[in-house]
C-alpha cells in the first residue's frame, strides 16, 4: 500500500503546501466536520468516528479538506523507503489505514470532497420540556407510536446504521419537504410531538437513547406525511456524539441550547 502511495505522490509539487496530482476523496459513506481543533469523520460503513489531530493533518492529501495547513508549512511526500519506526510522516500510516478501510477513494465518480455539511442553526424548541407544558394523546397516536417504535427498535437492533440512515434518507427524498410555513402546520407538528412526548415513557426513556428516540419520532411523524431532518452532531474534548430531529431552525425532540453545543456532521 505504501509503495502505491509513493508512486502517486512523487508527482506532487511544493508551493506553500504539497498538492497531489490525484488527490483522494471521501467515500460516500464517510462524513466530515470541524469540531473545535479537530476534524471528525463519521464512517457509516463501520459505525465508527475518527478524530484527526492536528486538524490540518490530511489537507495535502484529501480534496476539500476543511482545515488548511498553517502558512509556510511544506512537507515532502512519504519516501518509498521510509521507516515508520524511525519517524516517518504520520500521514502515511493514517492514509494507508483509511484507504484499506475504504474511507478514501480516487475515482471522482464515486468519491466526494471533504466538505462539511451545512444546516440551519437551531434557535427554538417546538415544545417546552417542562412540567407546565400541557400534553395529550389519542388512541390513534398510541397506535402510530407503537408501530414507529417497533420499526425503529428492530432497525437499530438488526440492521447496520448505514442501512438505517440510507432508508431514512430515501424516504425523505421521495417527499416534497419544506419548512412549516403556516401557523396551522406548525401547530399540527407541535401537537404530534406533544403526543409523542406524552406517550414515550410507555415505550422507552429518551435518556442516553438519542438514536432510538430520533428514529422513532421520524417514523411517527412519517405516518402523518411530515418529514423533518435527522441531524447527527459531535463535540470534542471530551468526544461526544448525539443526534436529534429538526425542522428549519426548530428542534423537535431536544433543546436548542443543548444541541448548539454539537457540530453537525450528517444531516438527513
Amino acid at each position: 500500500m505504501r509503495g502505491r502511495l509513493v508512486s502517486r505522490d512523487q508527482h506532487a509539487l511544493c508551493v506553500g503546501r504539497t498538492s497531489l496530482s490525484e488527490p483522494y476523496l471521501l467515500s460516500p459513506h464517510v462524513h466530515v466536520c470541524v469540531a473545535g481543533k479537530h476534524v471528525v469523520l463519521l464512517d457509516l460503513e463501520r459505525d465508527k468516528y475518527l478524530t484527526v489531530e492536528p486538524a490540518h493533518r490530511l489537507s495535502r492529501w484529501v480534496r476539500g479538506w476543511p482545515v488548511s495547513e498553517p502558512p509556510g508549512v511544506c512537507a515532502r511526500p512519504p519516501d518509498r523507503a521510509a521507516n515508520p519506526s524511525a519517524g516517518g510522516l504520520p500521514e502515511d500510516g493514517l492514509l494507508s489505514k483509511m484507504i484499506a478501510q475504504g474511507m478514501l477513494v480516487t475515482d471522482p465518480k464515486v468519491g466526494k470532497e471533504a466538505v462539511p455539511v451545512a444546516t440551519t442553526r437551531p434557535v427554538t424548541s417546538l415544545i417546552d420540556f417542562d412540567l407546565d407544558t400541557p400534553l395529550a394523546a389519542s388512541a390513534a397516536h398510541f397506535g402510530h407510536l407503537l408501530m414507529a417504535y417497533a420499526a425503529a427498535k428492530s432497525a437499530l437492533q438488526f440492521r447496520p446504521i448505514k442501512s438505517v440512515v440510507g432508508a431514512a434518507s430515501r424516504r425523505r427524498a421521495r417527499t416534497q419537504t419544506r419548512p412549516c410555513a403556516s401557523r396551522a402546520e406548525l401547530d399540527q407538528v407541535r401537537g404530534l410531538v406533544g403526543a409523542f412526548v406524552y406517550l414515550r415513557p410507555l415505550f422507552f426513556t429518551a435518556r442516553q437513547a438519542c438514536l432510538l428516540d430520533s428514529l422513532t419520532l421520524l417514523n411517527f411523524l412519517a405516518h402523518y406525511r411530515i418529514f423533518p431532518e435527522w441531524v447527527f452532531g459531535v463535540k470534542a474534548n471530551p468526544f461526544y456524539a448525539h443526534c436529534w430531529v429538526q425542522q428549519a431552525d426548530v428542534v423537535l425532540n431536544d433543546t436548542p441550547d443543548f444541541v448548539r453545543g454539537f457540530t453537525p456532521i450528517l444531516v438527513i
